[in-house]
């Protein structure tokens, strides 16, 4: 059966999906220390949906994430470490402290 959508191929996978959620900055004390005693953090991304995108890039399956992270490093960083891993951050919107006054990024 031939296609009629241009953007899909036999070689293709024609599976897509989208999250939506919030991604957040996790800090983890080194060698598992605890947080009382830490003096240094590991700082990694996360969250349910944005982990989900990159378990799916993973797989090989196009996988897009939407959220709103606020316009400053934090929020930068988060969606360039979704974006090397292959998950599409189009959608998403960088948020200004007029847009959002706590202008922050999840933090756990």
């Amino acid at each position: 059966m031939e296609h009629n959508n241009p953007l899909l191929s036999e070689n293709q996978n024609e599976h897509r999906f989208i999250t939506i959620g919030e991604i957040m900055l996790r800090l983890t004390p080194p060698s598992y220390e605890k947080v009382r005693m830490a003096s240094a953090f590991e700082a990694s991304y996360g969250g349910s949906e944005a982990n989900i995108a990159l378990a799916l890039a993973n797989l090989g399956i196009d996988s897009t994430f939407f959220t709103v992270v606020p316009n400053n490093s934090l929020g930068k960083s988060a969606i360039r470490m979704l974006r090397s891993n292959d998950v599409h951050c189009t959608p998403v919107i960088l948020s200004t402290p007029e847009q959002t006054p706590t202008h922050r990024l999840g933090t756990y």
